[in-house]
């Protein structure tokens, strides 16, 4: 059985454009632009996803053409020096719940393929800076284009997993991280300057102490309350660092971008009632050198403690959830996207 699964989180993607430079007096942007066909692919910037076809493999069973072309704002995510761009292919069987093995479900069709370029625009100007193109060989196994200028790094390995007893039975599909899904990685590294400093590049790393475990925690907890209080004043201003880069990358106003990322009827309209957090339920994702970091439920891995649940447009209940990611700044942890 497919289940409804509705996420409002703080995306990269879609609409959102590059960031927005200023170098000698003219306004840069620079985006992750991507192309997917017939495959899962999910796009990085130093780590952190970016955007996935996941829900869109997962609701057509396994079927869908797996094609997607956009493009995601990696700015936010990138600092002056060395970073890394990646992404992650797999075969689209992996999201059937038909019976098949291991090897059927591993399966590429021939035209299945992932691009992507880290593009800098400036007025009508664009100059890529780096770029992975993944096809599938006549072994069936992707394959990057070669780049002597930015070489491409491939590694085989075990796709984000999930495992049943940690959210409500009716909200989970086995399908939607499959078991013991395989996918290829690709990673590129680029060096880019110029670009603004955000909080997260002085953070302190995350080792997994307890105190920054206790931090951490504690940082979702505020977060709950402040929603749960529906004062968007408060979340405004907690939310102030994530705002600010979020403005600067997309030149829409603070108060726009908090419009758009908690909605009237979700806040003031109290739709986002934040559940109770079980914290066993949850494991800690790493990302960027450590400088960010995020819960995630273990058993639906795109959702973290900010979970609710809500009767939706057909009148059925279903369940959404924010998943910012916070960085430790100043001896506490703050959202920065």
């Amino acid at each position: 059985m497919k289940i409804k699964y509705l996420v409002s989180v703080v995306l990269l993607s879609g609409g959102i454009m590059g960031a927005v430079l200023y170098t000698g007096g003219e306004p840069q942007k620079i985006r992750s632009r991507f192309s997917i066909q017939e495959s899962y692919c999910a796009i990085k910037t130093n780590g952190v996803t970016g955007y996935s076809n996941r829900r869109s493999a997962w609701a057509e069973n396994g079927d869908s053409t797996g094609t997607a072309t956009s493009s995601t704002n990696a700015m936010m995510l990138m600092e002056n020096g060395e970073n890394e761009i990646s992404l992650e292919i797999g075969a689209l069987g992996w999201f059937s719940d038909k019976p098949a093995s291991a090897e059927e479900r591993a399966w590429f069709t021939p035209q299945a393929e992932c691009s992507l370029d880290l593009v800098r625009f400036v007025k009508q100007d664009e100059t890529t800076l780096s770029s992975i193109k993944v096809s599938i060989n006549q072994q069936g196994i992707p394959e990057a284009q070669p780049d002597n200028v930015h070489p491409v790094v491939r590694k085989e390995m075990l796709a984000e997993q999930a495992e049943p007893g940690f959210i409500d039975p009716d909200y989970f599909d086995e399908t939607y991280f499959p078991k013991e899904m395989k996918v290829y990685q690709f990673t590129q590294k680029v060096t880019v300057e110029g670009l603004p400093e955000w909080g997260w590049t002085r953070a302190t790393p995350f080792i997994g102490s307890e105190e920054q475990l206790q931090k951490l925690k504690a940082v979702y907890t505020e977060m709950a309350e402040i929603i749960n209080s529906r004062d968007r004043g408060r979340l405004k201003a907690f939310d102030s660092e994530a705002l600010k880069a979020w403005s600067v990358t997309t030149g829409d106003s603070e108060d726009a971008i908090l419009l758009s990322l908690y909605t009237k009827e979700e806040l003031e309209g109290g739709k986002a009632r934040i559940l109770p957090i079980k914290w066993g339920d949850y494991a800690i994702r790493v990302m960027n050198k450590g400088r960010m970091v995020q819960l995630y439920n273990k058993s639906k891995p795109v959702y973290s403690p900010l979970t609710y649940r809500f009767i939706d447009e057909d009148g059925e209940e279903a369940m959404s959830s924010y998943a910012p990611i916070f960085s430790l700044i100043n001896g506490k942890f703050i959202p920065v996207t």
